[in-house]
């Protein structure tokens, strides 16, 4: 499966142009940080993998979080889902949560079992959202960004061995 993984971000990265500029092209600069699978009531929700552009993870350098579903969920659900664990982590205005939430909902897209969603993280650009390959956005503020990638980097997040396995702990 790691091996399938592989193929498909050098695959991706090489010959997509939607990737970041930063996130290098060679195959040898990429490297997996970690993966996880997301499990709920003993159910499969999602496996998750954390790919860097460094073999340590840092939020100075570009990566990609990974997430393949194994459930179906509305893209409000996911809005109103990723809102909570921000939420959960860090203080939002009232006018923080209603911008946040009007963001991810015009780059969030219904999912369902198979579907793949890809974050790249870039220090300077934010996040650029794929979902199935298909660029549906960018989270161009700086402090969104890193809010929303914390939803699976921060240990203090509502499954801290998931993010724990994901950064390689």
């Amino acid at each position: 499966m790691k091996n399938l993984i592989n193929i498909f971000l050098v695959l991706f990265f090489s010959t997509s142009s939607l990737a970041f500029a930063e996130f290098p092209n060679s195959v040898e600069k990429k490297f997996l940080i970690g993966s996880a699978t997301l499990k709920f009531l003993r159910m499969k929700v999602y496996d998750i993998s954390l790919w860097s552009v460094e073999p340590k993870f840092s939020y100075s350098k570009p990566f990609a979080i990974q997430i393949k579903y194994n459930m179906n969920f509305s893209s409000q659900d996911l809005v109103k889902r990723s809102i909570a664990e921000i939420e959960r982590l860090h203080e939002l205005t009232g006018e923080e949560k209603k911008s946040y939430a009007k963001d991810l909902a015009i780059i969030f897209r219904s999912v369902k079992k198979g579907d793949e969603k890809l974050a790249i993280f870039s220090p300077e650009k934010g996040v650029k959202m794929l979902y199935n390959n298909e660029l549906t956005g960018v989270i161009s503020d700086p402090k969104l960004a890193r809010l929303f990638v914390d939803i699976w980097l921060d240990e203090r997040g509502s499954y801290p061995e998931v993010t724990r396995k994901l950064l390689g702990k």
